[in-house]
């Protein structure tokens, strides 16, 4: 059995009664299993917020695990888990936990809050892995400020062509959500370049 099926199982037999036991492997086994229960609890959908909060207080899970708790309330997209995350910022130092948290954030309609933090976060960076991260938590914001930094990052003579075109998806998944924003593209130095090179991008794909 596949994971798609096995998923599609527990939600067709258990459903919401699921929810608590898919919560505690979540947190609690391998992470081959935490992404069946991800996946499975997502498909279930806002019947899962009240026990969801209830977990990301808790003092006796690792941080680790608790992270898997922000992402999934930042797929779910119930606003009632944004003082949580908010919370539950004060509790990691390490800049990769907290970029999690500020992408579930972002995800919950917080773009505007965590966007100038995040810019931050990829001006500070060399680290190609941590800044991929951040392009994908930027992507979340929705925001022109987001735009720009990511704009600005494209037009570096120092970016690679990898993050590059990591950087013009993250432009092309806030324009999908906020077309508007196509003409402050526009009126970046680099914004033309940058909307042709899309355009291009899209037609291949």
């Amino acid at each position: 059995m596949n994971r798609e099926e096995l998923i599609n199982r527990i939600i067709e037999e258990k459903g919401t009664e699921a929810v608590p036991v898919l919560l505690e492997l979540l947190v609690s086994e391998d992470s081959e299993t935490a992404q069946i229960c991800f996946e499975a609890l997502l498909q279930l959908g806002e019947p899962v917020v009240p026990l969801l909060l209830e977990k990301m207080r808790s003092k006796e899970i690792d941080p680790v695990s608790r992270l898997y708790l922000a992402d999934l309330a930042g797929e779910i997209g119930d606003r009632r888990a944004v003082s949580y995350l908010y919370e539950m910022l004060r509790n990691y130092s390490d800049e990769r936990s907290q970029i999690v948290i500020y992408e579930a954030l972002a995800r919950l309609g917080e773009g505007e809050n965590v966007v100038d933090v995040l810019v931050l976060l990829l001006d500070e960076n060399s680290d190609s892995e941590l800044r991929d991260q951040v392009i994908m938590a930027l992507s979340s914001t929705n925001s022109s400020v987001a735009v720009k930094a990511l704009a600005r990052l494209y037009g570096d003579k120092m970016t690679d062509k990898s993050t590059k075109a990591f950087a013009l998806e993250g432009i092309h998944s806030i324009l999908s959500k906020r077309h508007e924003l196509k003409n402050y593209l526009l009126s970046l130095h680099n914004g033309k370049e940058i909307a042709e090179r899309l355009y291009q991008w899209q037609k291949e794909n």
